[in-house]
């Protein structure tokens, strides 16, 4: 079970990463005066789906 946990952690990590590298592509560096490279996985996510769908 704990090989799993990690596989999970690492590809949520992974995912994180990019969704961080595609908001800045986009000029987002922060929201709500914290740096995106501080915000969780969720928060990425939500952040960038409501951006993507702005536009």
């Amino acid at each position: 079970m704990g090989i799993l946990y990690e596989k999970v952690q690492i590809t949520r990590e992974l995912k994180r990463q990019m969704m961080i590298r595609q908001l800045l592509d986009r000029g987002i560096r922060e929201y709500e005066g914290r740096s995106v490279y501080d915000l969780d996985y969720y928060t990425l996510r939500w952040l960038l789906a409501t951006r993507k769908l702005e536009r």
